[in-house]
């Protein structure tokens, strides 16, 4: 194990931060003041020590889980890993916090005299240095500085302990306390010898080099200058001696260098609760995945690429079927058990979990499916297409039904809609509610597959459709027009409430909250239709909602939005992100990124 001093060399005693500020400030007291000294009475303690308690145990908690993480990506762990570029991102963050916390400590220190106040300078002042080393790691990625962010959060939580030890008993504290030191990370140094043969001008000549020396094993050549061969790691400095000097006799010069070499481990429970905002399940996905689906559970995954290509994950990430489909995928979908899944886009196909293998008819349509949903207790697909142009000129769009395995149904279907084709949006009842565009506005009707053979109608709403939602309970109507964001209560349809103007997307959540996503800004309106909040970002581009509103902001953003105040969590997605989406319960989120990983986030 490594100790602080095990890390780096002992440094001069220096006076701690925080007591270098009270010093200064004390001085400047003195120098003011042309009376007595001020004489600081010893009950007079530091008074907001239980809340300065609390605020450190969230940062040493925070790095807890996030060194949990780290370590668990060092040591090729599969679940719950942070990677180093990650952990960066949240080490700078938490070294600004560390940094407000210190100046917090001074201001509650100041002034004051007594145990409180002594071991809260202490802790604040490990704190630093853990802030410091957080960064370097950050700015480096140097594993001696994360084994001393290691050493910083063990020594803080025996100090945290102290403090504690102080204060009245407050459960809060002593909470964080036990669930923090129950995520046990360690570091392990050992030092390595090598060997380095070189420098040379040219990778060629290095090659050649690697060529006389025999091309062991352990050799290993540097493609950018400098272009050295390196043998090794040696168990001891004299066999590293020895290949020197066995080289030395062809008349090749050789040189030994000596590293620390680290390695980390993980014990203790998984710290979901505070990892959230991290991936709970990465998976390598087909070439140019751009499409994501989920169960209705979030553990059965479904990418789709441009070629053409799916592929299904089950709930133990183990890939099941690559179906093949015709290029130009746009569609994904599960029914509610995921006993069956389609996929497709011109043609939509179904298939079999886990076998991959198709069933039923296939539909096929004159363009891409735009829609692909799946309808609950009435139990059918429903897709939707525009006609071949898209232009009134150039034919009509059809609406589309099949049972889950791929059986057609029979009326309403196939429904004909305008050229511009339909939007349709389902209810937990099994209604079907169809949006279309004729004569300056927007048509809105509803039906019941299997008892329903004809749309009736609901509302009209002005422009033209661009977008349609409904809450699960099928109480409250959104749309998007090319005039404006409308809500309309199926309870008097008649009556249109026009809440913004055309937006990007519309969504709601489980709880009937309606969310407008624009290019900077996401609105949330309560199911009575009241505002309740508006957080801003700077391009978002899609929306999907679970137990948090999900919505990507620019190209390599993924942010989570808190339901009750609207305020942001950045999810590590870790690149550009194609798609997004929430399993039905609410719990997971998915998205592609990078055109070939499906990322999964568990929301709190």
């Amino acid at each position: 194990m490594i100790g602080r001093w095990g890390l780096r060399p002992p440094r001069t005693p220096r006076t701690p931060p925080a007591i270098a500020i009270l010093t200064i400030a004390a001085i400047f007291l003195f120098g003011a003041c042309t009376e007595a000294p001020l004489k600081v009475a010893p009950s007079r303690d530091a008074e907001a020590g239980t809340k300065l308690a609390r605020d450190a145990g969230a940062i040493l908690l925070q790095f807890a889980a996030y060194d949990y993480g780290l370590a668990g990506a060092l040591s090729s762990a599969k679940a719950r890993t942070v990677t180093p570029a990650r952990y960066g991102v949240v080490a700078r963050g938490a070294a600004n916090t560390i940094s407000a916390y210190s100046a917090g400590v001074v201001g509650a220190a100041v002034d004051r005299a007594g145990p409180i106040r002594d071991k809260l300078v202490t802790l604040a002042d490990g704190l630093t240095d853990l802030g410091r080393d957080a960064q370097s790691y950050a700015d480096a990625v140097d594993p001696a500085a994360f084994a001393r962010v290691i050493s910083h959060v063990t020594a803080g939580w025996q100090r945290l302990r102290d403090l504690s030890t102080a204060l009245p008993r407050d459960d809060v504290l002593e909470s964080a306390i036990a669930r923090g030191t129950s995520f046990v990370v360690t570091a392990s140094a050992a030092t390595k010898h090598t060997v380095t043969v070189g420098p040379y001008t040219t990778v060629a000549d290095a090659e050649q080099a690697l060529k006389a020396i025999g091309s062991p094993q352990n050799a290993a050549l540097t493609r950018t200058a400098p272009f050295v061969v390196r043998l090794g790691p040696y168990p001891d400095a004299d066999a590293a001696a020895q290949v020197v000097a066995k080289l030395a006799s062809q008349g090749i010069v050789s040189l030994v260098s000596q590293d620390q070499s680290y390695t980390f481990a993980r014990s203790g429970p998984v710290p979901d609760a505070e990892l959230w905002r991290e991936p709970s399940r990465v998976l390598e996905s087909a070439p140019a995945a751009r499409r994501i689906a989920l169960s209705d559970d979030g553990t059965w995954i479904l990418t789709g690429s441009d070629g053409g290509q799916a592929a299904l994950f089950d709930p133990a990430d183990t890939l099941r079927a690559l179906p093949q489909s015709f290029a130009g995928m746009s569609a994904l979908a599960f029914p509610d058990d995921a006993r069956f899944f389609a996929l497709g886009g011109q043609t939509l196909t179904f298939l079999t979990a886990p076998a991959g293998q198709v069933v039923g008819t296939p539909m096929r349509f004159n363009n891409v499916a735009t829609q692909l949903l799946f309808v609950p207790t009435t139990r059918l697909f429903v897709a939707t297409s525009k006609g071949p142009t898209g232009e009134p000129s150039g034919g009509a769009g059809v609406i589309g039904g099949r049972a889950p395995d791929g059986v057609p149904l029979g009326d309403p279907f196939p429904i004909v809609t305008p050229a511009a084709g339909a939007q349709v949006a389902v209810t937990d009842a099994g209604d079907v509610l169809v949006g279309t565009t004729s004569g300056g506005g927007y048509d809105v009707e509803i039906f019941r597959p299997g008892r329903d053979g004809a749309l009736r109608a609901l509302a009209r709403i002005p422009g033209a459709g661009r977008a349609l939602t409904v809450d699960r309970a099928g109480k409250t109507v959104a749309a998007i027009t090319d005039q404006g964001t409308y809500r309309v209560s199926l309870a008097d349809a008649k009556t249109v409430t026009r809440l913004a103007s055309p937006v990007r997307e519309i969504a709601f959540g489980t709880d009937a909250t309606l969310y407008l996503l624009d290019q900077t800004s996401l609105t949330s309106f309560a199911p009575d239709g009241s505002r309740r909040w508006t957080t801003t970002f700077t391009d978002g581009r899609r929306l999907a909602v679970g137990r948090r509103a999900v919505v990507v902001d620019g190209v390599d953003r993924l942010i989570a939005i808190a339901p009750s105040d609207g305020a942001i969590e950045e999810l590590g997605a870790g690149g550009t992100v194609q798609d997004v989406v929430v399993s039905r319960d609410g719990k997971t989120v998915g998205v592609v990124v990078d055109a070939r990983r499906a990322v999964l986030f568990t929301l709190p």
